[in-house]
């Protein structure tokens, strides 16, 4: 009965306040910025969206994105309902959108309890940005790449629905603002759109599950080596070097000439590294292992060494 006059006072919302709600709206994101910068001590908002190691989380910025999105919208259209003569606060969460907040928010735990579990099982490699022990340059993940840089096409499939989700969302609250519904409410999400975001959010989760950073050793050549023959030793999740990564030669640091991820490169030591035995024998059985720091270690490889090059 008294919805013809809740659209006529709707309608009655001039542009100049609805520009108003925008800024008060921009206003609230504002005051969550500097308590997240004092709280945080930086200035840089994406800090907050950081994994452990330095790098961009996706899952942590999913989950960021869409509390900005949510907060501002919800300020914007209660202060329209405030024009309305409403100022209670927005009766009605629509239920898509709680599952879109409860689907960002187990994706972020989620992803979180992955890599707490594997790094502590010595199954991945995280280095800690604030231990510049543990946190080396080799770090090249991000928002849409993983450890090793390459583009993930889980990462970039879920913000990619995150955003054509968002942009969806943003539509429909302005939407609100135009006074063709009784009252300004937070539009819900569509059922087709959620499933989507629901499977790409799987598919973040899924691909992360099944991903160790476990050192691989494949070969070492040449076989046999000899004392200072230069060695070429490939692998996999080999990191980068430098830290708190370090070549073992039967459990002994030796010195390195470069090393990526698929490939080191070394030179048998003119001298055996293990204190007290500096000669090396006429020939003798080595393992070759790597430590990235944290207790990751993967599988060795062994070789036999000459003193001089075997013709």
């Amino acid at each position: 009965m008294s919805s013809p006059q809740i659209v006529a006072v709707a309608s009655s919302v001039s542009s100049s306040q609805k520009w108003l709600a925008a800024l008060i709206g921009l206003a609230a994101l504002v005051v969550l910025y500097l308590i997240v910068a004092v709280m945080n001590k930086s200035a840089n908002p994406l800090k907050v969206v950081d994994g452990k190691d330095g790098a961009a989380s996706t899952s942590k910025f999913q989950w960021a994105v869409w509390l900005v999105v949510i907060l501002f919208a919800y300020v914007f259209l209660w202060f329209i309902r405030t024009r309305e003569g409403d100022w209670g606060a927005l009766s009605t969460i629509p239920r898509h959108l709680l599952t879109v907040l409860g689907l960002s928010t187990l994706t972020a735990v989620g992803a979180k309890g992955i890599v707490v579990g594997y790094t502590g099982a010595g199954s991945l490699a995280k280095g800690d940005a604030t231990d510049p022990t543990t946190n080396t340059a080799s770090t090249k993940g991000g928002l849409l790449a993983d450890d090793s840089g390459t583009p993930e096409l889980a990462k970039i499939q879920m913000v990619a629905f995150t955003f054509v989700a968002v942009g969806i969302f943003l539509y429909d609250v302005f939407h609100q603002a135009k006074g063709s519904h009784p009252t300004a409410q937070l539009p819900d999400i569509d059922a087709s759109l959620l499933v989507l975001m629901g499977i790409s959010q799987g598919g973040y989760l899924g691909k992360k599950l099944v991903t160790t950073t476990t050192p691989l050793l494949n070969t070492l050549d040449p076989r046999p080596a000899w004392v200072e023959a230069s060695m070429s030793l490939k692998g996999a999740s080999l990191g980068q070097g430098g830290g708190a990564s370090r070549l073992l030669l039967d459990d002994s640091p030796i010195p390195t000439e470069t090393w990526t991820d698929s490939e080191i490169t070394f030179s048998i030591p003119a001298h055996y590294p293990r204190a007290g035995e500096e000669d090396w024998p006429e020939k003798k059985l080595v393992r070759i292992g790597i430590d990235l720091g944290g207790g990751i270690r993967g599988n060795e490889v062994t070789v036999i060494v000459f003193k001089t090059k075997p013709t």
